[in-house]
């Protein structure tokens, strides 16, 4: 009897073993399976990155020409009508139409959070950085929405005052070939909004300074992430 109770006993045990270890296998490979899709989500998020840092770039020098180019216009306002109107009409067409609109890739980020799958990552600058950087984008929204509204705006004082003379484009895609008509120098309400242009542009080069360096910073930390995982 004492033989057949250690034989139950044994198979019992061998039983409740082996159940123990399929659970922790199923649970190690729901583990992994989970990490594998975290890993490709956050590659999938470093490609959108450097996508966004080739377009930040982009949107950095159309935005600092543009700046410059008001600058400009209001240094030599009061020598306007002896400057040649090629550069009159090239300077007041990049203060005027210059502006970019940033495109906002979430949604690798947001499938991350709404998954649940965010939770496993295990470096807190990581999270920390993507959440301030999607935060931001609608910051860098706001400050185009001021540089289009000014920009359309001042687009009729540009229209009526220079004649685009080819459709040779810059290097941006923008026209430049504009030939001033100007008989007086700029009044002083459209200089206020080229000035006003000038501010928001210059707010948008900053922050996009800020950013180009923070997404390089965050690239490094995800593929760490993704790497050592």
């Amino acid at each position: 009897m004492k033989k057949h109770l250690l034989k139950y006993a044994l198979d019992f045990l061998v039983i409740v073993f082996g159940i123990s270890i399929s659970f922790l296998i199923e649970k190690r490979n729901a583990n992994n399976y989970k990490e594998e899709l975290k890993n490709q989500s956050l590659k999938r998020i470093i490609t959108n990155i450097k996508v966004d840092l080739e377009d930040l770039d982009y949107n950095y020098n159309v935005n600092k020409s543009a700046s410059k180019a008001i600058n400009w216009l209001v240094e030599n306002n009061h020598n306007l009508l002896n400057i040649s109107k090629d550069s009159v009409g090239f300077y007041l067409s990049n203060a005027v139409s210059n502006n970019t609109v940033f495109v906002d890739n979430q949604e690798e980020y947001r499938a991350l959070q709404n998954s649940g799958l965010i939770e496993l990552i295990e470096n807190e600058k990581v999270v920390s950085y993507l959440q301030k950087k999607y935060i931001r984008h609608e910051f860098y929204k706001k400050i185009e929405d001021g540089i289009l509204g000014e920009g359309i705006t001042l687009s009729n004082f540009l229209y009526e005052n220079t004649i685009l003379r080819s459709e040779k484009k810059d290097g941006y895609g923008y026209y430049y070939d504009r030939v001033s008509l100007m008989k007086t120098t700029i009044p002083n309400e459209v200089l206020e909004r080229l000035k006003n242009k000038k501010l928001f542009h210059d707010m948008y080069t900053n922050a996009i300074t800020t950013r180009i360096k923070n997404d390089n910073q965050l690239i490094e930390y995800l593929e760490t992430e993704a790497i050592t995982q």
